[in-house]
């Protein structure tokens, strides 16, 4: 069996990570997360004290949220 008769990736999830970071497909911004779920909860809290019920959010939320994170903080 010659050297390239298979594939040499042995964690693939690892490798699609390590390739998008390469790639600037998308930054892993472990703050971001954190800040998405604080303002989450703040929204749901104002929400409450205003006697509405709690939103769900998005995944087009939260792409908006990161957009304006990155350009708040310049990343």
């Amino acid at each position: 069996m010659s050297k390239g008769s298979r594939s040499r990736i042995k964690d693939q999830a690892k490798f699609n990570k390590g390739f998008d970071k390469i790639f600037n497909k998308e930054p892993d911004i472990p703050e971001l997360n954190v800040e998405w779920q604080c303002y989450c909860n703040k929204i749901n809290e104002v929400r409450e004290s205003y006697g509405l019920n709690s939103k769900v959010f998005t995944a087009n939320d939260q792409e908006r949220f990161a957009k304006a994170h990155k350009k708040k903080y310049n990343i």
